[in-house]
């Protein structure tokens, strides 16, 4: 008999949850869950990491899985593709209105912010607990750990709206320091 820890339990029955009420939501756009990742993605990320290679690398998924989904997207109306104007072999995801719309309904569910509020002031201690688990998986998958800007060790303030990206030698404004990077490395 194996020992199961209970919160690999609570971890999959909140996972399978979570895939249940993005599934619902993709139903009504004719999307699968995939296609709302995608979306949710690019709704997150900076400028370096809005390519179909990032969106690959972040999901996990085949370059094959990422192009159909990409293509699709593109074709529904969720996105546009527009090539770099310094590196026209890049090209780069930008989200139509619709998009971000369809982003912001689908991922987080309603459900799980309804359940997190719900946490009040327990939120930030988990927060903390579940970030811990997440770069040891991360660290043991050598996964990219696609983390916000800002809690980047590249990331360097210089004044209340503007930050410097020590990597690629950029000023950035303080938006762009909350959003994901394929670049982001911890400390």
């Amino acid at each position: 008999m194996s020992t199961i820890n209970p919160l690999t339990d609570i971890l999959e029955r909140i996972v399978t949850l979570h895939r249940n009420e993005v599934r619902l939501v993709g139903v009504e756009y004719g999307l699968h869950p995939v296609h709302l990742e995608v979306l949710y993605f690019l709704s997150r990320c900076n400028k370096f990491s809005d390519t179909p290679a990032a969106v690959t690398e972040f999901l996990g998924t085949t370059k094959g899985t990422t192009s159909q989904s990409i293509t699709l997207l593109a074709s529904k109306g969720f996105l546009n593709k527009e090539k770099d104007p310094d590196d026209r072999r890049v090209t780069h995801l930008v989200l139509t209105e619709k998009g971000k719309e369809v982003a912001s309904k689908a991922i987080p569910p309603v459900v799980l912010k309804n359940g997190l509020e719900q946490l009040g002031n327990d939120s930030e201690a988990l927060r903390e607990q579940l970030e811990t688990l997440l770069r040891s998986m991360q660290k043991a998958t050598n996964s990219a750990s696609f983390g916000v800007c800002k809690t980047c060790k590249f990331h360097q303030p210089v004044s209340d709206g503007v930050f410097f990206c020590k990597l690629t030698k950029e000023t950035l404004d303080l938006e762009g320091g909350e959003l994901l990077c394929r670049e982001h490395t911890i400390e």
